[in-house]
């Protein structure tokens, strides 16, 4: 099963965001419990291996909604939800595949000086439309690992895969 890069892509945007935000309410304090919004649908195509044994070019939208507090003591947190949603076709039997995720994540704290390191854990699904055989849905575990060191910056990125057929 090949590691899809777009799917990645929200880990990204959404780190630099919660970054530029970060130092933003740190220079500039907003009262507490101003909540700062975030929402965006992010387009993107790529390609997956099935576990029915093709390449598929899946297209699709990428939807992530999220919002920003800062607590009395000075605490950022960020809470979010992502969904994906995309199809494709085949390209060996030119069946119909809908591909799905979502995350979501209620409380992320980021404190101005300190080291902030997270894991997140999030699968996405790999269905064929009107299957006959078991075991080819594709299932895709994803652990990403980020640290940001007391200046803000990204000193960790790991991502690891696992897939399985069910």
């Amino acid at each position: 099963m090949k590691l899809s890069q777009s799917l990645h892509s929200w880990v990204r945007r959404l780190l630099v965001l919660m970054v530029l935000l970060g130092f933003t309410g740190w220079v500039h304090p907003a009262s507490v419990s101003a909540a700062v919004e975030y929402n965006e649908a992010i387009q993107f195509s790529d390609d997956f291996d099935s576990c029915s044994g093709e390449r598929v070019l899946i297209h699709g939208t990428q939807y992530i909604v999220g919002r920003f507090t800062k607590d009395a003591v000075g605490r950022l947190h960020f809470g979010f939800t992502r969904n994906t949603r995309g199809s494709g076709i085949g390209q060996i039997s030119g069946d119909t595949y809908i591909l799905t995720d979502a995350v979501t994540r209620t409380s992320l704290e980021l404190v101005s000086g300190e080291v902030t390191t997270y894991n997140e854990q999030y699968s996405a699904r790999l269905i064929r439309r009107g299957e006959e055989a078991s075991n080819d849905d594709s299932f895709i575990h994803f652990l990403s690992k980020i640290t940001i060191t007391a200046d803000g910056s990204v000193s960790t990125f790991v991502e690891i895969q696992s897939a399985a057929c069910r």
